[in-house]
């Protein structure tokens, strides 16, 4: 580095002087970006320069293997799930796990464009799609009979908003379920909302809240006023299933306090990437934050990152 350079660096010189930072009237928010949501919020905490491919480009990463068999799973669980917001009565196991194999899996791998798009741990993909049916049916019929017994569903797959003027653009999630109870009302029965489930699945069952799981739940909890319980299941040769009734700690409940903090830390993020977008533009290199993970990250975010190979952080490491 020369002596300008560091005169320059030490001076805080703005990258476009005629746009100061601060100066939120001069900002222009990218028009891509329709919405925000939990993932995309901490996309753009983890590496702006990975947020700016996926969100401002429009570039996506292969799925990988953990990914396309928890969508599978969900769609086994979807299936019986929208017939018993009526009914209130499961479909048999064999029907649901029927459901999966010839429904479930052709969808998910057709979303992801066929099983040659998707990251598998094998880089094979014939032992891939023979991996992915195996373990979405191991882990859905553990589920479909130790859990979903006890839950009634009231909707599924339901599309929240969170709006703030502080906020350029609504905050939206997808909440996997709402569940509640019966409620006897003058002589009527009447089914009350009670919590937000939402499930995880990964090569092992955890039970506390992991910490890249804390923003989604604050939203959801924002938004619905339900207290928002995980499911935790492991892809183990014998799956291992933790829900809030094993673990508390696996339930959040709604805090206003936390709420109003998560609104201003997203309008803060809001206004940092209007001024990398008014300043940089959506085609220059982004701050590769990534590169450089917090002290305390046991692992480095880049590992999965699928933009490593143009990323100039990771040039000459690849």
């Amino acid at each position: 580095m020369t002596t300008s350079s560091i005169d320059r660096f030490l001076g805080a010189t703005p990258i476009l002087e005629d746009v100061p930072i601060g100066a939120q009237s001069e900002l222009q928010w990218p028009e891509r970006i329709q919405h925000l949501s939990a993932t995309s919020i901490g996309m753009f905490r983890r590496c702006p320069e990975q947020f700016r491919h996926r969100y401002l480009l429009g570039e996506k990463e292969r799925p990988g293997e953990g990914l396309v068999v928890g969508s599978a799973f969900h769609e086994g669980v979807e299936y019986n799930y929208a017939q018993k917001i009526q009914s209130h009565e499961d479909r048999p196991t064999a029907e649901v796990v029927e459901y999966l194999q010839d429904v479930g899996v052709p969808k998910v791998l057709e979303e992801q464009g066929g099983a040659d798009e998707i990251s598998w741990d094998s880089n094979d993909p014939v032992k891939g799609v023979d991996l992915l049916r195996r373990d979405s049916e191991r882990i859905l019929i553990r589920y479909h009979e130790d859990v979903v017994p006890r839950i009634q569903p009231i909707s599924l797959e339901e599309k929240l908003f969170l709006s703030d003027p502080r906020l350029p653009v609504d905050i939206i999630g997808y909440i996997d379920l709402r569940s509640g109870y019966e409620l006897e009302l003058d002589n009527q029965s009447q089914w009350v909302p009670d919590r937000v489930i939402d499930t995880k699945t990964g090569k092992q069952s955890v039970s506390k809240l992991k910490p890249s799981w804390m923003l989604q739940s604050t939203i959801y909890g924002a938004m619905t006023g339900l207290p928002v319980e995980y499911h935790s299941i492991s892809r183990a040769k014998v799956p291992k299933i933790t829900t809030g009734l094993e673990s508390v700690d696996l339930v959040h409940m709604p805090n206003p306090v936390q709420t109003e903090n998560v609104i201003k830390s997203a309008a803060t993020i809001a206004n940092m990437i209007a001024w990398l977008y008014t300043t940089l533009g959506p085609d220059e290199t982004w701050p590769t934050m990534g590169r450089f993970a917090d002290w305390s990250m046991s692992f480095s975010p880049c590992n999965n990152c699928g933009w490593r190979k143009v990323c100039p952080a990771m040039e000459g490491e690849l």
